[in-house]
């Protein structure tokens, strides 16, 4: 019977295996499940009722499947029809019945079995008795037991049936009977169920579990969805899902992912119903939220209702240049060079206005009539018009005005204008001279004498200027070469960023007091900090000075060993700081700001340990030590050249260095919050964790800026021009958004695994190139939608550039579109570079660090710079304070 039982097992499930093949059933046939309404083996008793009465009999005995005792149903004794009826039962969610039961039959003296009919009542209400009918099933086993057998025995002849069919039902519930005309029948282990399609999401299209065969199920679109169709499925009878009718879409502003709509993430769009993914707004717009449908364009850029949705905003064409006016005959042609920016547009149109001057002092009016304009005044696309019918004893003003299809679409429309006067004596026999701006009159010969006059007294003031100036050149010249060699002569420091020196003064010393920090290099006077900067100081003794891990350009960066507390000892990095602080003031200011910085806790930002102060022979004020955490793996650019030129044996994944970029964006955001720049962002200045973590350092020369959101650099420093904003290259203007500019360049480091931007481009010559639209190629492994974030980050106008927020999930939806890196092989990757990288000198060139003096630009003359060990550094003083300020 096992041997049996276990074939007939097999059998099904490979039947069930078959029919999911050859039918073609895809995944939603594994959502399916059975809910049981009945199971005798599950009863006490049963209760059944027998027609004729007693002649079905319930017994209880221990069954092979169950370990305690179970009712059996079993009519034995006269060959008669006899019945036997359940109670009523609730159907719940079934459409369509089945059965597993257990029964065994007796042999028969006509040596054909009497079969087992199975009836099944559907109802509202108890059936009060039973009903002969046609059957639902008629059983029969295949071995029935000998008339010989002991009661006991009759168990081992039980025959399971599973799964048997027993029809639908539609009524609020029903009730089984069993009939049998036979010598002898038991039954047990009745089980009655339904098969039910479970809970499927699939296709963007939500359908809740219903019971097999209840016909036609709407489902409903997952959130961010949209109908397209009606979505219809069917549950079958067999417990498995039919194929989707209908179906649903991602709306506008969401993207597939994982069989849901998800939002399209800040500086992305999605503008229609489909499938599609999400896409990088186009240049000059972006986003305010998640899911958007289109980009708005940023302040001071359009759209027409009839441009793509792909296009980029627009803006108004600049003013045209160089009008200009020449007289042929009785005609005066006007004429004038299309307008450097066109805003983005092809089309570009102009309007010509006459405006006339009737009376000297009174104000300007529309021309006469008789001043005509060929071929037209307005929508022209040539750059000349004629004009006729000028008066030669009035003065004219001539205006051309270059629009586009945007033009009107402006609040605040841009100056797209410009003008040129025209110029007329009263006498006639006046000619006209042209200037780029203006006309000048040619004085006629009676008003030659006049005109000489005037000549000779502009010549001798002329003569009387040049005279002057060649002892004041004399003199600057003096004054520079007396400064440099006082520079060699002894140890001079900047009273302000004018060309004013002075020998450093002698610093008065002042009687050692109680709260002092004393180190080699003298004492340092704690008073000048205040009572609350004295608590933040750590103690000098505490601090001890290891090898020289490097040089940057604000000092030099020390191994060390600091002891907190009494028996902790930790490795750390020890920082002095030498540029930047020229004043008690200034070093005050240091300290309130390292004080706040200390406070940082980020996980992407190196955290600062504590500040101690000595002072040194060639320095009057103290100069400050920054404690930071060591970190053996030193910083990402270092990393990447040993990737990129071999010393290690091994690839960086773009999924890491995309990682890498979301790291430095996401501790640059924390500190663009706590309100402060950076001014020096690069790779170089980017640690490596050991959790392959990325943190920004480097940041203890940045400047809080409180009510402004501005900071204007006026001390001598030496500064990252290619990594540099144009504002911060001719304005030497810092805010968050040249923290941006900055985060860009880095990013393209990144890709190029740590090359130098601009290659090939010299210090001097960027800020040119870049105000004429140029930027840093693509590297040649970049990513094309990465590269379109990293000009995002180089737009002219700071406004236009995304915030640190942003560009952090914009990176992290980049992210996604990869696939996903296993977590042990990046790991593996990366601690190989790692290990390589940390034994890499620091004197490497390949991994130089170039600085250039700023500022430098349109707002610093040629003359004055010079050259100093290939760079440019600054001598001229300050930018007038009254000068207007940056926004």
């Amino acid at each position: 019977m096992e041997v049996y039982d276990f074939i007939l097992r097999t059998h099904w499930l490979f039947v069930t295996t078959l029919w999911i093949c050859v039918c073609g059933a895809n995944v939603d046939s594994l959502h399916q499940s059975e809910e049981e309404i009945f199971h005798s083996d599950k009863q006490t008793t049963l209760g059944w009722t027998s027609k004729p009465n007693s002649m079905w009999d319930e017994v209880h005995l221990r069954v092979k499947q169950s370990q305690r005792q179970v009712p059996v149903l079993q009519a034995c004794g006269q060959q008669v029809q006899r019945s036997v009826l359940s109670h009523w039962m609730e159907r719940k969610d079934a459409h369509y019945l089945l059965m597993d039961v257990s029964f065994a039959q007796e042999e028969e003296t006509s040596g054909q079995l009497s079969p087992l009919h199975v009836h099944l009542f559907d109802s509202d209400t108890r059936v009060s008795g039973f009903q002969y009918g046609r059957s639902v099933l008629d059983l029969q086993s295949s071995r029935p037991f000998p008339a010989t057998t002991h009661s006991q025995e009759e168990l081992t002849y039980l025959h399971m049936s599973q799964g048997l069919d027993l029809g639908p039902v539609s009524r609020r519930g029903f009730q089984i009977g069993f009939s049998y005309s036979g010598t002898c029948v038991l039954v047990t282990s009745i089980r009655l169920y339904y098969r039910k399609c479970s809970d499927i999401t699939d296709n963007l299209v939500s359908f809740k579990g219903t019971g097999s065969g209840s016909g036609p199920v709407i489902g409903s679109c997952v959130r961010g969805a949209v109908e397209v169709s009606p979505p219809v499925r069917e549950c079958m009878v067999g417990g498995a899902w039919g194929p989707l009718q209908g179906g649903c879409t991602c709306g506008p502003g969401h993207h597939v992912t994982n069989h849901t709509c998800a939002a399209c993430g800040k500086g992305f769009y999605k503008p229609a119903n489909n499938s599609g993914g999400c896409r990088l707004c186009p240049s000059n717009s972006h986003t305010h939220t998640e899911g958007s449908e289109t980009c708005e364009c940023v302040q001071g850029f359009s759209r027409l209702t009839s441009d793509p949705a792909d296009l980029g905003c627009t803006k108004p064409p600049s003013a045209p240049l160089n009008p200009s006016i020449r007289h042929q005959e009785d005609l005066v042609l006007l004429s004038w060079d299309p307008p450097l920016d066109q805003g983005g547009r092809k089309e570009v149109m102009y309007d010509v206005s006459c405006e006339e001057l009737v009376d000297d002092g009174g104000p300007w009016i529309n021309c006469r009539q008789e001043v005509v304009f060929s071929p037209n005044t307005t929508g022209l696309t040539r750059t000349s018009v004629n004009i006729s019918g000028l008066d030669p004893k009035t003065n004219y003003r001539l205006s051309v005005r270059a629009w586009n299809q945007v033009s009107g679409l402006q609040k605040v429309p841009p100056p797209s204008t410009t003008s040129i006067s025209l110029n007329r004596w009263k006498d006639p026999n006046t000619i006209a001279m042209v200037t780029a701006n203006s006309i000048t009159p040619a004085v006629a010969p009676q008003h030659e004498a006049r005109t000489t006059s005037w000549l000779i007294v502009g010549v001798l003031i002329f003569s009387l200027l040049l005279a002057a100036a060649f002892p004041a050149t004399f003199c600057v010249r003096r004054c520079k070469h007396t400064l440099h060699r006082s520079e060699q002569e002894g140890n001079l420091f900047l009273l302000h960023t004018g060309v004013s020196y002075r020998r450093a003064r002698e610093v008065v010393t002042l009687p050692l007091q109680e709260n002092s920090q004393t180190a080699g290099g003298g004492e340092v006077q704690l008073f000048m900090f205040g009572d609350k900067l004295k608590n933040f100081l750590v103690d000098r003794n505490k601090l001890t000075l290891g090898k020289e891990l490097g040089k940057g350009e604000f000092g030099l960066v020390y191994e060390g060993l600091f002891c907190p507390d009494e028996g902790v000892n930790m490795k750390v990095a020890v920082k002095t700081v030498r540029v930047g602080i020229h004043s008690q003031a200034e070093l005050l200011d240091f300290m309130k700001e390292a004080e706040i910085m200390q406070n940082f806790h980020h996980e992407n930002v190196v955290r600062l340990l504590g500040v101690a102060v000595q002072t040194e022979q060639d320095s009057h004020l103290p100069v400050p030590l920054v404690i930071l955490p060591y970190m053996k793996h030193g910083d990402l650019r270092r990393f990447l050249i040993a990737t990129r030129y071999g010393d290690v044996p091994m690839f960086v994944p773009l999924q890491s260095l995309i990682r890498f970029m979301v790291d430095i964006a996401t501790g640059m955001e924390y500190l663009s919050s706590q309100g402060f720049l950076h001014r020096d962002l690069a790779a170089r200045n980017c640690m490596l964790g050991d959790d392959l973590r990325v943190c920004v350092a480097d940041f203890g020369l940045s400047k809080r800026i409180y009510s402004r959101n501005y900071y204007r650099q006026r001390v001598i420093v030496r500064l990252p021009i290619k990594w540099m904003s144009m504002e911060s290259l001719s304005e030497s203007v810092y805010s968050t958004k040249s923290d941006v500019w900055s985060f860009g360049v880095t990013m393209w480091e990144i890709l190029s695994r740590g090359q130098t931007p601009y290659p090939g481009v010299h210090n001097h010559e960027l800020l040119d190139l870049l105000r004429t639209g140029f930027r840093l190629k693509p590297p040649p492994e970049g990513n094309l939608k990465l590269y379109d974030v990293m000009k995002s980050c180089w737009e002219e106008d700071p406004a236009l550039r995304p915030d640190f927020g942003d560009l952090v999930q914009t990176l992290r939806d980049v992210m996604s579109e990869l696939p996903e890196l296993e977590a042990c092989e990046e790991a593996n990757y990366i601690n190989q570079g790692l290990q390589a990288a940390a034994a890499t000198p620091h004197s490497d060139k390949r991994g130089e660090n170039v600085y250039l003096s700023a500022p430098v630009g349109a707002a610093v003359r040629l003359e004055d710079v010079e050259e100093e060990d290939g760079y440019l550094r600054y001598m001229k003083g300050e930018e007038d304070k009254s000068k207007q300020e940056f926004h």
